[in-house]
């Protein structure tokens, strides 16, 4: 047959064309490292090779085959899964990362045992069938996936925000405590700034999409090493909360208790999770949110105190940023998926997650790599930095402490317009516009008389409007340049005045970060580009300007308030300060904790305390890791030894998978020597025993050659030595299985041909 030269026919019966695997393999892996890649443009290059004039129908024919390729490619996944026994309920997403999930017997307990990052993204849209040319043919196939979230379970909490707005009035305050769920934000923080500036935090019937797409895009959860745990599509809307609501309770479902999310939007989203049907479970299992490290430039200072990663404890020095990551490479997708069917669309997505997935596996080393010799860094520069502040400024640990309880305690009382200040700006809008500016002057009071009867009636008028306003806010007596209630009215609109030149210069500082950042992204047209360089020049003039009437505002205040450059503007819009500036009736900076160099030592300390928390999950991450590769490799070593007999065929593909899963992980256990050998390593490179797991599965098994490396130890060759570290700090163990290098070549040539040999059918 056809199969059996390594073709497969274009349809079931008396095919006329025939793709061959190696073709059909080499445009999925093609497609793996460029998704624009389509299946149109591949076909042109396989014309050209063959000399072939282009036809259309060809496309269709190439997309038939690859279809039924991948149905193969399922169908022996699904067989291998349920040898490996593989194949239960939630077993993806209870094994999708080594380092996160693969708990171990008698290992450290970290206060949260997952960091976990959800977001939308609107490129992968679908646009709806009757907006497309011709007819569209009915593909009643779904997706082969346990990735995806069903629109019926997304459904079940899309009531869950008009619920949470009608119980909102009658709320006790301690509801807000529940704020997802562990998070000190006290009850009545305004979010009014940061409602204003994410769209997803507005009402939800603005949340509206084009009729045009069926499909608006992707919500996705991904673990802190970038491996995907859930996703869903956003159909026919923005960004609802009941997508991220729907991930919540999956989250919750699955993986139980201290699970902590990183959100654009966590303040907003604690509320109506706290109000919502999952408040309860969310709180009885300690669910916690996080604002995205960079996402948190566009949040007030009042709540970066409570949600910025820098502030929160057990976080470690994650960032919560890998949706942005993960975005950057899927948004490539989006040309070959948005005219596609509904299962295209959904297989397309499946293949690059599921390419995702095993590159951010065969990464993970290199991410342990990294972060431990970034923390080390951290720990080894800034403490050297905090002990010259702590001596200069007197202070310590306690007071770095206490300057963020009082700055939380500040703020939490800091209103943007307060109550008072809006009923004086009425006051003294209103009174001095028609009391002094029309009425009662001399200079008035002589127009009037000579203006008698064009004037008359207006006055009347006036005057009548004036007694209203004055009898509505009970004023007895009307205010007079130079009278007390007067010039307190004048002052309270210069600091309204200050306050909304401050507001401005912080959007438009924020705006300009955004775009320099989006302007150096990847995969940007040219067009965009030039759009966005025009808009930072028009915004730079805005900027100067803003500035300008900045200092102007804050001179005028008594006291004066001191100007501020361009450096200290953008270390303010990074640190998120500008609230400390915006209450001009009181000044703050006497208090210590306002005061710069405090603040400096104040998160220089915070920044230490998150390094030494990471450097902890590393290394309970570093053992979670190497026990996963050894049990991978005692898995695939059984499975194969169970079915060479009776299931050749089966042995051989088990086989193929095992070599090539070693080459990975001899990659990744390279990764995680070289942070053995760091200077300040506190790790070890041992294998555990994880939970639930018979402690007696590696008798008679020969471990792999990169085990070798257990406990920062090898005997192998290779340039890790090179770091500087003395040999004679190295201490050899035997390892069972490989007492030479002669039997570690007989295990790899082993691997090698194992069911390489396979008798004719």
């Amino acid at each position: 047959t056809l199969a059996r030269h390594g073709y497969l026919g274009t349809a079931p019966v008396f095919p006329t064309i025939a793709i061959s695997f190696q073709v059909l393999e080499a445009y999925r892996q093609m497609h793996r490292v460029c998704p624009r890649l389509s299946i149109q443009a591949q076909v042109r290059a396989l014309c050209y090779l063959h000399a072939v004039p282009y036809d259309r129908s060809l496309v269709d024919q190439f997309s038939i085959a690859f279809d039924v390729y991948l149905d193969i490619l399922h169908a022996t996944d699904t067989i291998v899964k349920a040898a490996l026994r593989r194949d239960t309920e939630n077993w993806r997403m209870l094994n999708a990362c080594a380092p996160c999930l693969y708990k171990l017997k008698d290992e450290r307990t970290l206060k949260y045992s997952l960091l976990t990052t959800m977001d939308g993204n609107q490129s992968l849209k679908l646009v709806d069938n009757m907006f497309r040319s011709g007819v569209t043919r009915v593909d009643s196939r779904t997706g082969r996936s346990d990735i995806w979230l069903s629109p019926a379970d997304v459904d079940r909490f899309k009531d869950e925000v008009l619920r949470s707005d009608q119980t909102d009035d009658n709320a006790d305050t301690d509801d807000a405590d529940v704020d997802m769920v562990d998070s000190e934000e006290p009850p009545n923080e305004p979010v009014s700034i940061c409602v204003e500036r994410w769209r997803n935090t507005g009402p939800e019937a603005r949340k509206k999409m084009f009729a045009l797409f069926a499909v608006t895009g992707i919500f996705v959860c991904l673990c802190r090493h970038g491996h995907l745990l859930i996703l869903c599509d956003m159909i026919r809307s923005g960004e609802l909360m009941k997508y991220p609501l729907a991930i919540a309770s999956k989250l919750m479902d699955v993986y139980g208790k201290d699970v902590i999310v990183g959100y654009d939007i966590a303040c907003a989203f604690s509320k109506t999770l706290a109000r919502s049907s999952l408040g309860t479970r969310a709180k009885d299992k300690n669910i916690s949110g996080v604002v995205p490290a960079f996402h948190g430039h566009s949040h007030n200072r009042g709540c970066q105190v409570h949600w910025h990663p820098m502030y929160m404890t057990g976080v470690g020095k994650e960032d919560f940023e890998g949706c942005e990551r993960c975005f950057s490479e899927s948004n490539a997708l989006a040309s070959g998926t948005r005219l596609a069917s509904t299962f295209h669309r959904h297989q397309a997505i499946e293949q690059h997650f599921a390419f995702w997935d095993q590159q951010k596996h065969a990464e993970s080393g290199k991410f342990i790599y990294n972060n431990y010799k970034q923390a080390l860094a951290i720990i080894n520069q800034d403490t050297k930095v905090l002990n010259t502040l702590s001596n200069e400024l007197n202070t310590g640990p306690a007071d770095y402490e206490q300057y963020l309880e009082e700055e939380r305690a500040y703020l939490q009382g800091l209103k943007v317009e307060p109550p008072e200040a809006e009923l004086a700006k009425v006051d003294y809008q209103n009174l001095d516009f028609y009391i002094i500016q029309r009425g009662y002057t001399k200079k008035a009071i002589a127009k009037i008389r000579t203006l008698y009867r064009t004037t008359y009636t207006r006055y009347l008028a006036i005057d009548e409007e004036v007694r209203r306003i004055e009898e509505e806010l009970s004023i007895p007596e009307r205010w007079l340049p130079g009278s007390t209630d007067y010039e307190t009215m004048v002052s309270e609109l210069s600091q309204r005045k200050y306050r909304r030149a401050l507001d401005n210069l912080e959007r438009l500082i924020v705006q300009r970060l955004f775009e320099l950042t989006k302007l150096g992204m990847s995969g940007i047209g040219y067009k965009l580009r030039e759009k966005i360089g025009k808009a930072l020049k028009t915004r730079a003039e805005a900027i100067k300007k803003a500035l300008a009437e900045y200092n102007r505002r804050a001179a005028e205040l008594v006291p004066a308030r001191p100007e501020l450059n361009w450096t200290e503007v953008v270390e303010m819009v990074s640190l998120g300060e500008f609230d400390i500036l915006r209450d001009a009736r009181q000044d703050i900076r006497v208090l210590p904790w306002a005061q710069r160099m405090n603040r400096q030592a104040m998160n220089t300390y915070f920044n230490i305390r998150r390094a030494y928390e990471e450097i902890d999950r590393l290394n309970i991450e570093i053992s979670r890791l190497f026990t996963f590769m050894i049990d991978e490799h005692t898995d695939l070593y059984r499975a194969i030894s169970n079915c060479i007999i009776i299931n050749p065929a089966l042995a051989r593909e088990l086989s193929s998978r095992w070599v090539y899963q070693n080459r990975i992980h001899e990659k990744i256990v390279h990764q995680l020597h070289r942070t053995t050998l760091l200077p300040g390593f506190s790790g070890t490179l041992i294998r555990g025993r994880r939970l639930g797991r018979q402690s007696t599965d590696l008798l008679d098994i020969p471990l792999p050659l990169w085990a070798c490396y257990s406990n920062g130890v090898t005997y192998l060759d290779d340039e890790v030595h090179n770091t500087g570290e003395a040999e004679d700090d190295i201490q050899e163990h035997g390892v069972a299985g490989v007492d030479s290098e002669r039997d570690a070549g007989n295990l790899v040539d082993f691997v090698d041909n194992l069911g390489s040999t396979v008798p004719e059918q």
